[in-house]
């Protein structure tokens, strides 16, 4: 089996981007781990990483089962991959709003050589190029006091699981939910959830979980952990990098 870098950059295109020198990958063993301000405000991206059986993931997260609006723990043949990272970005909070969170260009921007065609106001199509190309579709949900687009109970209580997860999410001004479904290779399904916290002018604290039904034939986990890292990295980047055209 012959595999590439590019192989399962499901969400974030393989890039090539890295952090900066002072900034460093904090590896965290519990997914529950408390974000360390200083480190994060430097630069440094706090991460945890988790590749499962459905079992084993809801013995040690039982919380997870309220992230998974698409029922992919029930899925035969599969691992889990179950992260959380924590970073900070270089815009104000207020940029996190509705009308980014479904802009195509903005989508565009932040998944790097992927390629992505809007179906309607919250369904993209995205295609990763190269020799281990791939499709798959995202939908994206909003959440926040003033508006929510959240269509069902199972979206609304994926949200509120990212509130109780972490007590300073609490405090998100937004929180947007995504859905990946429909892959043509590598992956069944999968959900991420982002929250958006407000920490001072120009800067805004993410805190990311993603749960994802791998088919156990491509769950290896020193690749897909060495993907993670990187897609995680380049997406702090790129959202830092976004200027409105």
């Amino acid at each position: 089996m012959k595999l590439t870098l590019k192989f399962f950059f499901v969400l974030i295109a393989s890039l090539s981007m890295a952090l900066p020198v002072e900034a460093l990958m904090i590896e965290e063993n519990n997914l529950r781990f408390k974000p360390d301000m200083k480190a994060l405000m430097k630069g440094d991206i706090q991460y945890s990483f988790n590749l499962l059986s459905a079992k084993e993931l809801l013995g040690k997260f039982p919380e997870a089962v309220e992230l998974d609006s698409l029922t992919a723990l029930k899925e035969k043949k599969v691992k889990i991959l179950m992260t959380k990272a924590i970073y900070v970005v270089d815009k104000p909070v207020g940029f996190f709003d509705h009308e980014h969170m479904k802009d195509e260009n903005y989508i565009a921007h932040i998944m790097g050589d992927q390629e992505v065609k809007k179906l309607n106001s919250n369904t993209f199509k995205v295609t990763v190029p190269g020799e281990s190309g791939h499709s798959y579709k995202m939908k994206t949900f909003f959440d926040s006091d003033d508006i929510s687009t959240l269509p069902n109970p199972r979206t609304i209580r994926g949200v509120s699981a990212a509130r109780k997860l972490d007590v300073i999410s609490m405090s998100a001004s937004s929180i947007v939910f995504k859905e990946f479904t429909a892959f043509s290779k590598y992956t069944v399904s999968g959900t991420t959830v982002h929250s958006y916290i407000s920490l001072k002018e120009g800067k805004t604290l993410v805190i990311s979980y993603r749960l994802m039904a791998v088919k156990k034939y491509y769950a290896l986990d020193k690749l897909l952990k060495s993907n993670y890292l990187n897609e995680t990295a380049a997406l702090k980047t790129l959202i830092g990098s976004f200027q409105e055209k």
